[in-house]
């Protein structure tokens, strides 16, 4: 087992584990009970992913949470929300600037109500991958809104939400600065990375040198071996997970990661991009379950 590894920054941050990198995947409950019975109890994700939309908010408990810490009673673990203000894949549909301008405001209150009422730690990802095209948020109403949103919070006294401020390395708006609420309204940095040229791209290495300079904690929130795959064995571990754990090990911000463990090539959206449970092969389960024996990584 390598435990070759630059120590972690640690900057105090809400939920920041010290010294180590918190372990998540996702992003659906089937695929995550393959993941985790596929590394063994040891090796437990301390995160879950969830994704919801801001508009419509209900209240009441969030079930499907709940869900997670019932089917795994012996874990601790934090769930990792994406929370959208646009229609995935319809840019046209984005709302943030209603947001902003208030008139979405119950839906804010209703999602207070169910994360206080849910009552454990949680990462928010307000807004994620806001420099995706694919999403059509607009700088100035994306920065309004999230500050109504983290104000809201504020207002109510809720304390158990971590604010990831989530950045897209696929986007086509590198000007990550201009998206920025400020250091006041965000408690971590977050990145999505899915091509091996992502690991080590210049948006991510000025997002990360960034993220040092702001004294933020950066969060990996999605990451999956796009059009690599598993299939290939030890050829597939080298050409994605290798570059992939390699960025995770040699940057001393990054604080935790979350990989999508799934067969995109089930969805006809997807098609192309391969079959990434990392239980489809044994050659890179084998290396994957070595990969998280590394005293680095910190476990549910």
């Amino acid at each position: 087992m390598d435990n070759t590894y630059l120590p972690r920054k640690n900057y105090g941050a809400y939920l920041e584990p010290e010294d180590r990198v918190l372990h998540g995947a996702g992003q659906s409950t089937e695929a995550f009970e393959h993941y985790v019975n596929a590394l063994g109890g040891n090796s437990h994700p301390a995160l879950f992913m969830h994704y919801c939309g801001l508009r419509n908010m209900p209240g009441g408990r969030m079930a499907a949470l709940d869900g997670y810490h019932e089917a795994y009673p012996d874990a601790v673990m934090i769930p990792q929300i994406g929370l959208s203000m646009t229609k995935d894949g319809s840019p046209e549909q984005h709302y943030e600037q209603e947001v902003a301008a208030g008139l979405h405001d119950e839906a804010v209150a209703n999602l207070i109500e169910r994360l206080r009422t849910y009552g454990r730690p949680v990462f928010l990802r307000i807004g994620y991958e806001f420099n995706g095209q694919w999403n059509g948020y607009e700088p100035e109403t994306f920065v309004a809104a999230w500050r109504r949103i983290v104000d809201a919070m504020r207002a109510a006294d809720l304390r158990n939400v971590a604010t990831v401020w989530c950045y897209a390395e696929d986007g086509v708006d590198k000007e990550f600065p201009t998206y920025y609420p400020g250091d006041d309204y965000v408690d971590w940095w977050g990145i999505d990375v899915f091509d091996a040229e992502h690991m080590s791209a210049p948006g991510t290495l000025a997002l990360l040198k960034a993220a040092e300079a702001h004294g933020k904690p950066v969060m990996i929130g999605e990451s999956t071996s796009r059009r690599v795959g598993v299939h290939d064995g030890a050829e597939s571990w080298a050409a994605w997970y290798a570059p992939y754990f390699g960025l995770i090990r040699s940057q001393p911000g990054i604080k935790a990661f979350c990989y999508i463990n799934w067969n995109w090539a089930a969805y006809p959206m997807w098609h192309d991009w391969g079959d990434c449970r990392i239980e489809a092969n044994a050659e890179v389960l084998a290396r994957y379950r070595g990969e998280m024996g590394c005293g680095l990584y910190q476990h549910g």
